[in-house]
C-alpha cells in the first residue's frame, strides 16, 4: 500500500535539498550570469524556480534540473491525487518501485518503453 503523506513529506525534504544545491552551485559559479539567477531565484516563489533556472541555465545543470522537475511532478500528482499511477497505463505502480524513487512515473512493465 502506497503512503502518500510519507512520500510527500520525502519528496519535499528532496526538493527543498535539490533546491538549495542548485543556489549554492549558482552562487559558487564563476559566471556571474549565475550569481545573477542565484538573486532571483532568492526573490521568487520556488514553485517558479523550473521556469527560471529552464531558460536560462545550459546543460551543465541538466541533472539537477530534471530532479526539480521529477519532484515537482511527484508533488503535484499528490496534490490532485494521481500519484502512484502509471501515466501511461494508469495502473498502480507497486510500493516497493515508489519506495525506492517516489518520483517513480511509471510501473514496471511501461518503464522500458519510455
Amino acid at each position: 500500500m502506497i503512503n502518500a503523506q510519507l512520500h510527500l513529506q520525502k519528496l519535499n525534504t528532496e526538493l527543498e535539498q535539490v533546491r538549495q544545491c542548485l543556489l549554492t552551485t549558482l552562487s559558487n559559479s564563476s559566471n556571474q550570469l549565475h550569481h545573477s539567477l542565484a538573486e532571483t531565484l532568492h526573490k521568487n516563489n520556488p514553485e517558479q524556480w523550473l521556469e527560471l533556472t529552464q531558460k536560462q541555465l545550459g546543460t551543465e545543470y541538466k541533472d539537477i534540473i530534471v530532479r526539480l522537475e521529477q519532484l515537482e511532478a511527484a508533488v503535484c500528482q499528490i496534490d490532485i491525487g494521481q500519484y502512484g499511477y502509471c501515466c501511461d497505463c494508469e495502473e498502480k505502480i507497486d510500493s516497493q518501485r515508489l519506495n525506492a524513487d517516489p518520483t517513480a512515473q511509471r510501473c514496471s512493465n511501461c518503464e522500458p518503453r519510455s
